[in-house]
């Protein structure tokens, strides 16, 4: 495989060439050099790191390989490796690669993003079993206005809405085991949450929905970001059922958009805000479907 990394123009580097890459043509939360490093430091990935550049020697893109032959987070080595257990979206990649570049990557993954395809020409969505990304389109006016009157009603009834900054990490870990107890029956595991928030301190975003002032509905997100791109990923969500009459799913969706598009204004990024795969109906209300890619390799 290394072989034909140089032969298609990759060269082995170092980490710190990597995150040269990353600063010049950015990527998704997996690709992110502070998640890489999370991950390296406390498994046995075996990662190498490889870039390619220009004829004239210009950095083209890099790109990370775990167990010699997939990109850092497919789910291939993410399963092998147990690293599910952490709250991150493993569904889409996007890797820190020019948009101008058109080149062969000799390494396998089924989750390479649109974002992405234009640069690899060993790439296909059709052989790729028709595999897809949730990710959040603009709001029309008329869903605006029908959210925001639930919203109204919400807050009207007893209900507020709070930051994930208003909670420790420790605090945001038991709301959430609460929440996600109340919806699914099950229990989380708390540990290796901690693990993840402990090193990166700035990973969540988004907003808590109260009522009488005991949270009742909050989606998990992640955000990374790089210098064009603001990237969320939603992972999963719990809430209190017995409230369902006041649509907290709904409204916690809404809220975490809004705050979304506002913080992407504020920063003059664009906005990649992902569901994960379209495995819900819900999603649809709020999302476009995109496809995914497959590396021929």
């Amino acid at each position: 495989m290394h072989f034909l990394s140089r032969r298609f123009g990759w060269h082995e580097a170092s980490f710190e060439d990597y995150i040269q890459a990353y600063d010049r043509f950015g990527g998704s939360t997996l690709a992110n050099p502070r998640i890489l490093h999370f991950f390296h430091t406390r498994h046995r990935l075996n990662e190498t790191f490889f870039i390619q550049r220009s004829r004239s020697g210009e950095l083209t893109g890099g790109v990370c390989i775990w167990d010699g032959k997939y990109i850092a987070g497919d789910q291939k080595p993410v399963k092998a490796h147990q690293l599910t257990r952490y709250p991150l979206n493993f569904d889409e990649l996007v890797l820190p690669v020019s948009p101008q570049t058109r080149a062969l990557l000799p390494f396998r993954t089924k989750f390479l993003s649109g974002l992405n395809h234009a640069s690899f020409m060993n790439c296909s969505h059709r052989l790729n079993a028709g595999r897809e990304i949730s990710i959040v389109r603009p709001v029309s006016q008329k869903t605006r206005q029908s959210r925001n009157r639930e919203l109204k009603r919400f807050l009207n009834s007893g209900g507020e809405v709070r930051c994930v900054t208003d909670y420790s990490h420790d605090e945001l870990i038991r709301i959430y085991a609460r929440l996600y107890f109340l919806r699914r029956g099950k229990n989380i595991t708390a540990e290796p949450i901690a693990d993840l928030l402990n090193d990166i301190p700035d990973l969540m975003f988004g907003k808590i929905l109260t009522f009488n002032d005991e949270p009742c509905a909050m989606q998990w997100l992640t955000k990374s970001e790089d210098h064009q791109r603001v990237y969320l990923d939603y992972i999963n969500a719990g809430m209190d059922l017995a409230l369902s009459s006041l649509s907290v799913g709904t409204l916690a969706a809404w809220v975490n958009i809004q705050a979304a598009q506002d913080y992407c204004q504020i920063t003059g990024k664009q906005m990649r805000f992902s569901f994960g795969r379209p495995t819900a109906d819900y999603k649809a209300r709020w999302c476009d479907r995109e496809p995914l890619y497959r590396l021929i390799a």
